[in-house]
């Protein structure tokens, strides 16, 4: 596959795919960022998933119709390395082991897209804020220079397309948060004081 593949550069705000879209290519992030958004009504839509280097995106297009089911935005400058879909299946086919850990991915993005819908559900926004940091946290680490500091931070805005609420019950959550100690905010940025307290908030089972 490694004579095929196609490294393409995005930069910040530029779409991957679309929603939509017909699905010729599976991408895989190299360098950088992005975030997974499915339209469910005209002009609204809702933050799937964040992905980081080494990451897939473009797999849910797979199926008897190949269309892309999200829309995938860089959230900073990004490099993908990207392959013929046609490719992808064919490999998917011929090789027993690579299909089986390719199924075993699917079955784990699943299951956290099901936990996800059950936290929509029940969580209250202060609490699935603190997931959004948790999870902002896990797809793109820590800054190099400080430990404590995101290496990236979501806008106010994708928190809150990613918990389904106000932009202002985002800046009332993370007041609290803040209130809490929990985290610092400095600026745009935020900084997560106590790590396990967020793991804790974060949580369904509390």
């Amino acid at each position: 596959m490694r004579e095929r593949n196609v490294q393409i550069a995005f930069r910040k705000g530029e779409h991957v795919f679309q929603q939509g879209q017909v699905a010729d290519r599976m991408f895989m992030i190299q360098r950088g960022g992005v975030k997974v958004c499915a339209a469910y009504e005209k002009g609204r839509g809702r933050i799937l998933r964040l992905a980081g280097p080494g990451e897939v995106v473009g797999h849910r297009a797979l199926g008897e119709h190949l269309v892309y089911t999200a829309t995938v935005t860089a959230l900073m400058d990004t490099v993908v390395n990207t392959i013929p879909m046609s490719l992808f299946t064919s490999v998917l086919k011929a090789n027993n082991a690579f299909c089986y850990h390719f199924l075993l991915f699917f079955a784990d993005e699943l299951r956290a897209i099901d936990q996800e819908m059950r936290d929509h559900l029940e969580m209250p926004v202060l609490q699935r804020v603190a997931k959004a940091l948790k999870l902002n946290q896990e797809a793109f680490g820590w800054d190099a220079a400080d430990p404590k500091c995101l290496a990236f931070t979501l806008s106010r805005t994708d928190i809150a397309q990613m918990v389904d609420t106000s932009y202002e019950s985002v800046i009332r959550a993370l007041a609290e948060l803040q209130r809490l100690k929990v985290i610092g905010l400095v600026g745009k940025q935020v900084r997560i004081l106590k790590h396990r307290e967020l793991e804790r908030l974060a949580s369904h089972f509390r």
